[in-house]
């Protein structure tokens, strides 16, 4: 069954080619997509709490993507210049793209969480660089290879970790499933485990985009379509965290917790003053919102570092809740492409005036951590983590890099939203009243919505449930 629900999205994709009609092929496409998402939940039985968070954010944001490029996309699709920059071949990518993620969360061991980061990897560079434009095939080179460089660090890790576990009398084909690792208890060789964990920790959090190995984020993130930048900064950038949450559990089962969580609080803290300071100087709105999820990424990784219940809780709660404003941040940000032209701040003005405008203020005030959006609660939390792990300098280095973010967003909101929009637009303006103009709006105000509405999630019965989740994080022992 779970390898149905992983092949799923790939197979939907490649089923559509076979409809012949455009609106009949749109309207499958759609059906599919609700399929795909929904299939995941038919194996949650097999699953743990932490991979059932995690799927339901592959499954609902994937979908969300499906619709929003079904909606944007459908009247006036831009071919771009490469053989890859075609409707088709950019659903069958979306496709592949859905289902890797998906095989990271299903994963039961490093060995297929790291084939399934390796093939995001792949599917994702044709999206990043899919007008052919050279800045965008620049962008897609420079995350192919330094992700590459990434997964190789990744990589190294798990066959020191394998040896490590092999050496503790895990059974070789069983050495690198978290569960049976967890079940043998510390390891022998703590030097060897620290390097493992170490080279796996920097690994992921290379396409997690933890500073200093961010180099790729702003540029890829700011040059995929609309809806891709929406999937990599809210889903697939916490599917390489999920990948560092199992590290961290593993970490603590064989004896090394405390070393991992050091490393994790210090790049956290390194990743969100990095991307405060750079957010003061953007002049692009993707690439603002890209160094955002380099700070929400930072933000993530400390709370993990502080550990301790309420720090793991804040850790998987902040990826949530940053999954859905980011997508609606990234959506609004598209629309506003195709309504404008551009992207970059000095072509925005009186955005307010249009409902795109309206729902990108409310998305760009939840990455801010405005209240009462669930990021407000999320740094909240993660604040008193840190005071309860009694870490005052990553808490100050994260307080003070939280603030510069909220005066760059701040900055850039007031500017875009006020003022009088252009009489001329370099862009033929995409129609609200059009219905696929209409779907890709709604999709947008759905993601902010949840964002908004998990801000009571701490609170709820599903909080309790999110709670059970993050305290596997700290390990199974």
């Amino acid at each position: 069954m779970i390898a149905i629900c992983i092949t799923a999205p790939l197979a939907f994709a490649l089923c559509v080619r076979l409809v012949p009609q455009r609106a009949a092929r749109r309207a499958v496409r759609l059906i599919l997509a609700f399929v795909a998402a929904l299939l995941p939940f038919a194996a949650a039985g097999s699953l743990d709490g932490l991979s059932l968070v995690f799927v339901t954010l592959v499954s609902l944001l994937g979908l969300l993507a499906t619709l929003f490029s079904a909606g944007i996309l459908a009247d006036d699709w831009t071919s771009g210049y490469a053989i890859w920059s075609s409707k088709p071949v950019y659903f069958i990518l979306l496709g592949a793209f859905w289902s890797a993620m998906l095989l990271v969360v299903l994963a039961g061991n490093f060995a297929i969480l790291w084939l399934g980061i390796s093939l995001t990897t792949l599917a994702t560079a044709f999206l990043v660089g899919y007008s052919g434009e050279p800045a965008a095939l620049e962008a897609a080179w420079k995350y192919l290879v330094l992700c590459s460089v990434g997964i190789a660090f990744a990589l190294l890790g798990i066959v020191v970790l394998a040896h490590v576990s092999i050496a503790d009398g895990v059974a070789p084909t069983a050495a690198l499933s978290w569960s049976a690792i967890a079940a043998h208890g510390q390891a022998g060789s703590t030097a060897l485990a620290r390097l493992a964990v170490a080279l796996m920790i920097v690994g992921f959090g290379t396409k997690a985009g933890l500073a200093p190995m961010h180099a790729w984020l702003p540029d890829a993130h700011s040059k995929a379509p609309a809806p891709i930048s929406a999937l990599l900064s809210g889903v697939l950038v916490s599917c390489a965290l999920y990948a560092i949450m199992r590290v961290l559990g593993v970490a603590w089962d064989l004896g090394i917790g405390a070393f991992a969580s050091s490393l994790l609080v210090w790049f956290g803290a390194l990743s969100i003053i990095v991307a405060g300071v750079l957010m003061l100087t953007q002049t692009d709105l993707k690439r603002l919102l890209a160094y955002s999820t380099v700070e929400h990424a930072g933000i993530v990784a400390i709370a993990l570092g502080f550990g301790g219940p309420l720090g793991w809780f804040a850790a998987l709660f902040h990826v949530v809740v940053h999954a859905f404003a980011k997508s609606s941040a990234f959506f609004c940000a598209g629309i506003v492409q195709r309504e404008r032209g551009a992207t970059e701040m000095r072509h925005l003005r009186g955005l307010w005036s249009s409902a795109s405008g309206r729902i990108l203020l409310g998305s760009l005030a939840a990455l801010s951590g405005m209240p009462p959006f669930g990021l407000f609660v999320s740094e909240l939390l993660v604040v008193a983590a840190g005071v309860a792990a009694h870490k005052w300098a990553p808490l100050a280095i994260g307080i003070v890099g939280l603030v510069l973010a909220f005066a760059a967003i701040a900055r850039v909101a007031i500017e875009i939203e006020a003022g009088v929009a252009p009489s001329r637009s370099t862009h033929a303006p995409v129609s609200s009243a059009r219905p696929h103009a209409r779907l890709a709006a709604v999709t947008a105000a759905f993601a902010l919505t949840c964002s908004l509405v998990l801000a009571a999630l701490p609170w709820s019965a599903a909080g309790a449930v999110l709670q059970a989740a993050a305290a596997t994080i700290g390990g199974t022992r």
